[in-house]
């Protein structure tokens, strides 16, 4: 690790990603509330943003070298049951895409295109930066009830800026105490699997099937009730209680300040 991990060198990354996607995101000039609008819109608003916002964080996870511990546990939370989270998530996913009304899509091969591979991107990078380095970093000073505090309530508050774009207030509130609900599922889905490649899939496959099942029905009178939605109160309720059990159980993954790479060395590679 060529910079040694602390929480204000976590922080300064996370801020700069913010600041990345939100400043192409400004110049693309999409409205939040439009974004499902058209292709071009979606195109604008989440591949492009997000896809820079990905190249930033390589660079810098190469720069820093901190690409093993952000994205792996060297000791994984031994709690099987707790799988059940990620795995209603993945139904929650199934539910939703069963259920969305693909015919009412306008373009929908290019639609589906630009907006799966734009929350490809979304997956990768929110979880490199809120689960992968965020955790890193914040692990180089903090005890591991604070690291999981911290990269969750940072995962909400990358949705703040919804509000300067059109999203309004009391929604933009919403989505950021349920991002943070939503990271504290993606992390407990971390310490459990072992790999972030893992929430990250989870993650973008989540947002594509809520975003393409609520813009499939927008229209619609009757617009039903999204499964995933159903799931996802269950998953809260399963995270709270997992992290709180993974805390009290297992304790801190390192102690902060140690050197993270170490762990790597005892288990195979």
């Amino acid at each position: 690790m060529r910079v040694k991990p602390s929480l204000a060198v976590g922080l300064l990354l996370f801020v700069g990603y913010a600041v990345v996607v939100d400043v192409v995101w400004k110049i693309a000039g999409v409205n939040y509330d439009t974004i499902g609008d058209s292709v071009e819109n979606v195109r604008a608003a989440i591949p492009l943003a997000v896809g820079v916002g990905a190249v930033y964080l390589i660079v810098v996870t190469s720069r820093l070298g901190w690409w093993k511990p952000a994205m792996r546990e060297a000791h994984r939370a031994g709690h099987a049951w707790m799988w059940v989270i990620p795995a209603l998530l993945a139904i929650g996913v199934v539910g939703n895409l069963a259920t969305t009304k693909w015919g009412e899509i306008d373009q929908i091969g290019p639609y589906v295109f630009w907006l799966a591979l734009g929350c490809a991107f979304v997956g990768f990078s929110e979880e490199l930066v809120t689960r992968g380095l965020l955790i890193v970093g914040a692990r180089g000073t903090l005890h591991e009830g604070w690291v999981w505090f911290v990269s969750s309530l940072c995962f909400g508050l990358l949705h703040v800026p919804n509000a300067l774009f059109g999203q309004g207030g009391r929604e933009t509130a919403q989505q950021v105490v349920f991002a943070f609900l939503a990271g504290t599922a993606y992390y407990v889905t971390r310490r459990i699997s072992g790999a972030l490649v893992i929430t990250m899939v989870l993650h973008g496959t989540w947002d594509f099937s809520v975003f393409i099942q609520a813009h499939s029905v927008d229209h619609l009178t009757d617009k039903g009730i999204a499964p995933g939605g159903l799931v996802f109160y269950l998953v809260i309720v399963l995270s709270l209680i997992s992290v709180w059990r993974i805390l009290h159980t297992d304790g801190d993954v390192v102690e902060p300040g140690t050197d993270q790479l170490q762990p790597f060395d005892a288990v195979p590679a």
